[in-house]
């Protein structure tokens, strides 16, 4: 081999092992390492996710029915029956807390209730003695908002509670007996938010 030949070869192999190195410097950079807390908090990781997926797979506890025997019926302990006089005294405490019947016997009444508060109202309109058929009754009226009404009912002297379910219920009462003669005339009774009277 000349030397020219040599010189050339020589040139070759030294422009390869320059090619090499420039291509390896252009390649990529060494793999990227982990740190020792990078490693640690990896494990810490993995620890938490194997137990929560571990205590996912627990199957739940069910509870199992135990047989228990049905429970014995008590027998109510039987009562006299009440005779009607006792629920007649049960019932009637106050004897003029009746409903009005059907064919009064006293003599009636006529009378007009004007509600003037702002609700509705629920009156209760009682005789305060019994007249001279011993009727004492109570009777119950609903008036609407500003509502006016004419009733016939007992003559005699009557006491008033009304219940107002306006914006600011309230409760009006009669501070004075409401005494009916047997009349055709309809006397006004006024409904105010506290007051029940004559107008």
């Amino acid at each position: 081999m000349s030397y020219g030949e040599q010189m050339i070869k020589k040139f070759l192999y030294l422009i390869s092992i320059l090619v090499i190195l420039t291509l390896a410097a252009c390649g990529p950079g060494p793999a990227p390492t982990l740190s020792a807390d990078d490693v640690r908090n990896t494990a810490v990781a993995d620890a938490w996710i194997a137990m929560t997926l571990t205590q996912a797979a627990i199957p739940t506890a069910t509870v199992t029915p135990s047989l228990t025997p049905a429970p014995t019926l008590t027998p109510f302990p039987t009562l006299p029956p009440i005779s009607p006089t006792a629920l007649q005294a049960l019932t009637t405490t106050d004897p003029c807390n009746q409903p009005p019947p059907i064919q009064p016997n006293g003599a009636l009444s006529r009378v007009k209730f004007i509600n003037k508060t702002g609700g509705n109202v629920n009156l209760s309109f009682g005789m305060n003695t019994p007249n001279d058929w011993g009727e004492c009754v109570t009777y119950t009226f609903v008036l609407g908002i500003y509502g006016e009404v004419i009733e016939t009912v007992l003559a005699g002297c009557y006491w008033a509670f009304g219940w107002v379910t306006a914006s600011e219920p309230s409760t009006a009462q009669s501070i004075d007996l409401l005494c009916l003669a047997n009349s055709n005339k309809a006397p006004a009774v006024w409904i105010s938010s506290e007051v029940i009277a004559f107008h």
